[in-house]
Order: structure tokens, then sequence, then C-alpha cells
């Protein structure tokens, strides 16, 4: 076959490239997720069946994604058979061959399996449970209710075996805290702050999740397995007083809020009377051991859980690679025309020169770029590697510069308050997860290991370019502009994250006489954004009644409260 000439080629390929490179996972189920911002979840899942495959490398998020549409449909059963294939993949893409995982992150991180983050993980059986609490309550009998309940159980025994596996791995809160009161660790601490470093990775690992253990308790609770329920509740209590609270910037009446069921389940299970006692002044206010004289046999209880907003989109940031002779480095910077100022933020704190090195660097090149711009510089010194870098032909590969991609996320706004209202008494709902946040901070910690793949796959690309080009004869100079030119539209980083994930977690819970009651939540998002949803229940005596609610911004364009005020759909 005699070879086409490549400059038509070229002109070819390049539209075909420019696609690839640009295209990142959120912008493929966007319409997916505007559908359930209306209520369209038939419309939304047919949406995702058709970004996604259910059997390819977005196998994962497939089951996720649907699995979350058909929670807030109320097909609570089928929403478990997605989540159970979830866990199940995920499981599986735990123990991918490491040699299969290499080969897809050095040509095209979103070309591999996606294998979900650990907190994405411990979503999986957080909303399995909240399906069996669902199906409890919309079950015919008291045998139907109890077998949900029991599914909810085991659905906790899983939660727990998740979490302790995190701790292990991790380390837990407590144990991070005792490692920080080392003094050599405190020295290095001191030192890396002289050097200019921004953030310390090891405050920002997702080691465990407070109120994954919250709502075990809940579910044992539910059961009648009171010391079970302690349990889980003590271990949320900790979690949330040793640090999970703080870095997740929840509010600090979560912590008393898991203290207080402790109490309250040390009080039902017996042969505590002492221990609560002595908890309960340690750990709560007085009003707060006032309060549970009110928490006895003949009241009921309304637990309100209100997810609010949605996870945060994974992008994409495009960074310049070039060649510093003088100081035998790569350097790195944004390409300033395309970036935004969340882009640069991002570039600054992880990965931009704020160590003596820079200083070097600045002196030496201050005749070239300057200071300001040399604060936006990430230099990756090859010192003794640089003849062989050289030698490879890397050096020559990369030439005048070369496109390389990180992932990244533009900075998570607070969301505003939510208020429930109980029979006209109003009570602020607590701030008890934030996914968005885990979701920031665990790119964060991932961001030096992202700067390394990136690197290694463009000089991979850019290589190969080079080695293709050589056999080129009369057209090597076309065949290795193209090369380099298709290497750096095709570079991707990986933007995939479960995007039905809410932004935050809200909860309450109060205590309350038997009979008929108004519940109304009033939320606030962004941008003054306010939605409100309504139920009336009626309780018995023991009755403990979890009301879930998923308040969603309305779409762009839709009216503010100030004109219009949207109930918003709510899980039953």
């Amino acid at each position: 076959m005699k070879p086409g000439n490549p400059l038509r080629l070229m002109s070819a390929w390049l539209p075909v490239v420019f696609l690839a490179g640009c295209a990142t996972y959120g912008a493929g189920i966007n319409g997916a997720i505007e559908d359930v911002q209306k209520g369209d979840y038939a419309a939304s899942e047919a949406k995702i069946q058709k970004a996604l495959n259910p059997s390819g490398n977005d196998r994962l998020l497939y089951h996720m994604e649907l699995g979350v549409v058909k929670h807030l449909e109320g097909d609570f059963a089928a929403s478990n058979v997605l989540l159970d294939k979830a866990e199940r993949i995920a499981e599986d893409l735990e123990t991918i061959s490491i040699s299969g995982s290499v080969v897809t992150l050095m040509s095209n991180p979103r070309q591999g399996p996606y294998a979900g983050s650990d907190f994405e993980k411990v979503f999986i059986n957080y909303y399995k449970a909240l399906n069996y609490f669902g199906l409890a309550q919309l079950a015919a009998d008291r045998n139907g209710y109890y077998e949900a309940l029991e599914g909810a159980r085991i659905e906790s025994r899983r939660l727990i075996i998740r979490l302790n596996d995190l701790n292990s791995r991790k380390g837990t809160y407590a144990e991070q805290n005792d490692k920080e009161q080392q003094t050599f660790t405190q020295l290095l601490k001191i030192f890396e702050k002289l050097q200019g470093n921004l953030v310390d990775m090891d405050k920002l690992e997702y080691r465990d999740d407070a109120m994954a253990h919250y709502l075990t308790g809940i579910s044992f609770e539910m059961n009648g397995e009171y010391d079970d329920a302690r349990i889980s509740y003590q271990k949320a209590a900790k979690s949330y007083e040793d640090g999970f609270s703080k870095q997740f910037r929840l509010d600090a009446e979560m912590t008393e809020q898991a203290w207080f069921d402790t109490v309250r389940m040390m009080q039902k299970a017996g042969g505590y009377n002492t221990e609560w006692r002595a908890l309960a002044k340690k750990k709560l206010s007085k009003t707060r051991q006032a309060e549970l004289k009110t928490w006895n046999s003949d009241s009921a209880q309304i637990i309100v859980l209100e997810h609010k907003g949605l996870a945060p989109q994974r992008q994409e940031m495009s960074l310049e690679l070039s060649v510093n002779p003088s100081l035998q480095a790569l350097e790195i910077r944004p390409y300033f025309f395309g970036n935004d100022k969340s882009q640069l933020a991002w570039f600054y704190v992880l990965y931009a020169d704020k160590d003596i090195f820079d200083a070097v660097a600045n002196y030496l090149d201050a005749a070239d770029v300057g200071y300001w711009f040399n604060s936006f510089t990430k230099t990756v010194p090859i010192g003794p590697l640089w003849d062989t870098a050289q030698d490879m032909g890397l050096l020559s590969a990369i030439g005048d510069s070369m496109r390389i991609t990180v992932p990244y996320y533009s900075p998570v706004k607070p969301l505003g308050e939510s208020t429930l209202s109980v029979n006209g008494e109003r009570r602020l709902m607590l701030k008890s997860s934030n996914p968005a946040l885990m979701a920031v901070q665990e790119q964060m910690v991932n961001s030096s290991t992202d700067i390394q793949l990136a690197l290694a796959r463009s000089s991979l690309k850019a290589l190969t370019a080079q080695t293709v080009a050589s056999a080129g004869g009369s057209y090597g100079g076309i065949l290795a502009s193209v090369g380099k030119l298709t290497a750096q539209l095709t570079d991707a980083a990986e933007t995939r994250n479960w995007l039905l994930l809410p932004s935050d977690i809200r909860i309450r819970r109060v205590a309350v006489e038997p009979g008929e009651h108004t519940l109304i939540l009033d939320s606030t998002l962004n941008a003054g954004q306010r939605q409100s949803a309504q139920q009336q229940v009626n309780l018995n005596a023991g009755d403990i009644h979890l009301w879930r609610v998923r308040t969603l911004p309305p779409l762009a364009g839709a009216a503010k409260e100030s004109e219009v005020k949207q109930l918003i759909k709510v899980s039953e």
C-alpha cells in the first residue's frame, strides 16, 4: 500500500486528536446531572446508559452514578443491585495487574478502568445502607420492615470492615496526632515551613469517616443492638473529635451529638450507670445533659439527613514543559493564556518552587523571565541524569516546549445554612460530612504522583515520535512535528470522579412525642438560592423515622428564591 502524504494525514488527524485531548468526564454526563436536577430520573438514566459502558473502563462509575439515580427515584432495590455490582467491581480493580495499570497510566489514564477513591468506596456502602432504610419504610408489614433493617445492619458491618482497613493502611486520627507530637517530627515541620512548603499531605489523608460510623450507629440502634450502636457512635465521636471534623470543616456540635448518642446507648444497653454519668459530664454541655431526660422509651425520634449540592467536577490543567540547560533541569509552567485563577492557585500551592532552590533559579533566570513569572515555575533538577537524558534524546524530543496535563479541582464554595422546623420549632442542621472537600484533598495528596506521571507519559510519547521520525526518511521532520503535536493534543489527565455524590451532608435528630408532626427543611445553596421541602409524619412511641432529603442547585438561569420557592425532591 502506498503511504499517504503526511501533510494530508496531519490535517485529517488534528480535529480528532484535539477533541480527544479536551473532553472531560464531567462534560460527558452533565446532561444526566441536569436531568436529576429537574427530577427527570428516566431521562438521566438513559443519558448515563448512553455515555457510560457498564462493562468498559467506566463500569464502576456507570454503576455508582446510576445507583444514585435509582436511589433518588425511590427504587431502592434496583439501586442496591447496581451498588452491589459497583462494590464487586471496585474490589476487583484493587487487584488489577500492576503491569497493565502502568501501561494505561503511561498512555492516557482515561483509557484505563476507573478504580475509585477510598472515600467513594465508603460511599458505596453508605448508600446501600440508606437504601435498606428506605426499603424498611416502604415495607408492607413488620417482617418486611425487619428484613430491610437486617440488610442495613449487614451493610453497616461491611462499612466497619472497610473503615478498619482504611485505619490500618493510613493510621487513625489519634495515631496521626501522636506522630505530630514527636519532637523530631515537629522540627521537620518547622524546616518545611522555612522552605515554603504550603501543604502538609499527612493532614489531608482520608483516614477515617466519622459520618459512616455514625450511620452504622443509627442502623444498630434501629435493630435494637444498643451496645453495638454505642461502639459505633463512640467511634464517630472520637473520629470527629480527633481530626475528621477539623479536616473537613464540619460543625463542632456534630462531635457533641455523637457523644450524646453514645451516652444514650449506654443508658439503653444497661450496665453503664457510672460510666455514662461520667462521660456525659466530661463530653456534654449542661444543656445537652439535661436533654437526655427527654429521650425516653415513651418518645419517638426524627432523624433528618440532607444530601446537599453536587460533588465538584475534576478538571484538567495544561502545563508547559521546557528545558533549562543552565540549571540542568526541566521547568514546568502554566499556560497563562489558558489558565484561570483557580488553576494558577492550584499550581502555586502544589507545584511551584517555594524553597531555597527557587532563589537560585530566580537569580540565574531573572534577566530572562523575572521574579514574578518564576513564582509560577516548577523546577525539576535532573543533575547527574542530565547526560543520560541528552543521550537518550529526551531533551531534543522536548524541544522548545511540550504540553503536559494534570488534574485539579477549583475551590469548593461552602453552601449556606439548612434549618429544620418541627411543628414550628426551628433547629440548625449540622454539617456532618463533606464529600466535596474529600475529593479536593485526595487530589492534593496525589498531586506529586500526578505530575510525575504526566512528565513520564509526555516524555515517552515525545521519544516515540522522535524514533518514528528518524525512520521517516525525507518526511522525518514532518513526521516528528506531527507525532509531537499528536502526543501533546491527545495527552489527558484523569478527570473522572463520582459526580452524583453530594457536596456536603447535614443531619439533625430530634426527640418528639408520639403523634403527627410537620417537618419543614429550608436550605440555602450558592448565590442566595433557597429551597424548601416538607413532610408529614405520624409516629408511635419508640419509632425512629429517617427523612432523607436531596437538595440540588437549580439549573442555570432558574429563578431565585425571591421570585419563586421551589419544592425540592425527597426520598421517602
